[in-house]
């Protein structure tokens, strides 16, 4: 039995493990979503800031990005605004020199699932305060 996560498995699953985001005051905006039969996304939007966790069946990999948020738009770099990997953006602009799972211990996770969104989450937590405070400076 292959334990590889799917497309619909990512954007109904995941959402459970970033909760705590809608509890920090964004919301997810499923207008901004993407979804095709090998990849999708899932977009929490603040006023300032917003954050799209990405899935790739093929890679089996989870992505997550920053993004500047003007006016309700996302505005990514190539569209005046700013968007960068939250681990990249917390390097260079915060300093950030830990872990890319935060301050998350190591254990068992029921899933790779679960496990890279609790690594996302915990980097954030960890190192994130400025971008979570989603104020029009979080993104300098």
């Amino acid at each position: 039995m292959s334990d590889d996560i799917t497309v619909e498995v990512f954007r109904e699953s995941a959402p459970a493990g970033l909760r705590w985001l809608v509890e920090r005051g964004f919301s997810r905006a499923r207008d901004l979503e993407k979804e095709t039969p090998t990849m999708g996304t899932l977009v929490y939007r603040g006023k300032n800031v917003a954050f799209e966790f990405s899935f790739d069946a093929r890679d089996q990999c989870i992505d997550a990005e920053v993004i500047k948020v003007e006016r309700g738009s996302l505005r990514r770099n190539w569209d005046g605004g700013y968007s960068k990997d939250i681990y990249t953006h917390l390097v260079a602009a915060e300093g950030y020199r830990g872990s890319p799972m935060g301050s998350l211990s190591v254990h068992e996770f029921e899933s790779k699932l679960d496990k890279a969104i609790a690594g996302w989450s915990s980097l954030l937590e960890t190192a994130g305060s400025k971008l979570l405070s989603d104020s029009s400076e979080s993104l300098g």
